[in-house]
């Protein structure tokens, strides 16, 4: 028994090591290019199945079609016929209509100096409603970079009136700031003249 297990420790080292092979740049370099080619036909291959068998159900819903309407009246036939022209036109007119809307879209964007790339998702079923919602995402847009800009600028403000300095002192050699020294005298010019003192201690 402890052979068979010897032997199959010695089989499962020698299937897990790797057999190296040396190859020439030449020879790699053919190998890489025939497995490209080999997936490329495989992805080629998938593609063509998949177009043949489209192109196979359009034939087969054409000739159901055309079945239909042999079995219809030339009366029947004939407003069966203006009907599809007519759904046809219908649609060609809304893919007009829709890339009307979208440069239309865009260019009220670009004029509200926002990204075009928002055009699609702002699309509405007509003109006004498209420039409805534009209107609105340009509010929220610059309340949003507002905010985010407030946030970034926001500083202390200094205790008013007399009270103990709690906040950085601009005068300290610490916390110099010729800003912060400014706004204090223009605003509270006791304070400024406490801070000066505090920062000379």
């Amino acid at each position: 028994m402890t052979e068979e297990n010897q032997n199959t420790e010695t089989n499962e080292t020698e299937n897990t090591e790797v057999e190296k092979v040396e190859l020439t740049a030449e020879e790699l370099q053919k190998k890489i290019e025939a497995e490209s080619d080999r997936k490329l036909a495989k992805a080629l291959e998938k593609k063509q199945k998949e177009w043949e068998s489209k192109q196979q159900e359009a034939i087969q819903a054409a000739l159901e079609e055309k079945e239909r309407l042999s079995k219809l009246s030339e009366k029947e036939r004939k407003e069966e016929e203006l009907s599809q022209r007519e759904k046809d036109i219908e649609k060609r007119l809304r893919e007009i209509e829709l890339k009307e809307l979208k440069a239309d879209a865009v260019s009220d964007l670009a004029d509200k100096g926002l990204p075009s790339d928002f055009a699609d998702f702002l699309l509405a079923d007509n003109a006004e409603n498209t420039l409805a919602n534009i209107n609105n995402f340009k509010k929220a847009f610059d309340e949003a970079v507002n905010a985010k800009v407030k946030e970034a600028l926001r500083q202390d403000t200094p205790p008013a009136g007399g009270g103990s300095i709690t906040t950085k002192n601009p005068w300290s050699k610490e916390h110099r700031n010729l800003t912060e020294q400014a706004r204090i005298m223009r605003e509270d010019p006791e304070l400024a003249k406490r801070m000066q003192l505090q920062a000379k201690e």
